[in-house]
């Protein structure tokens, strides 16, 4: 006397049991890894990097304003002359 409907309850108990404490497992081995030496350095090391993009930027810019205030007391320089 096999009734399949248990068999089907059973599995699907089984899988939802086995599917929590996989994704347990998962939380709690990407927890490891996210505190981990290696992942804060990384971190620090895109902060430093988006850092320096902004400094580079903002030399560009002032490099730009100084060049165009040189260009503009030449300018000046040989209406005198």
């Amino acid at each position: 006397m096999e009734n399949p409907s248990f068999y089907l309850w059973i599995g699907l108990a089984l899988g939802a049991v086995l599917g929590a404490i996989a994704a347990v497992l998962y939380a709690k081995i990407r927890g490891l890894f996210a505190k981990s030496e290696v992942s804060k350095l990384r971190q620090e090391n895109r902060t430093l990097k988006q850092r320096l993009e902004k400094k580079d930027k903002h030399i560009q810019e002032m490099m730009y304003h100084t060049e165009k205030i040189a260009a503009g007391l030449a300018e000046q320089k040989q209406q005198e002359d």
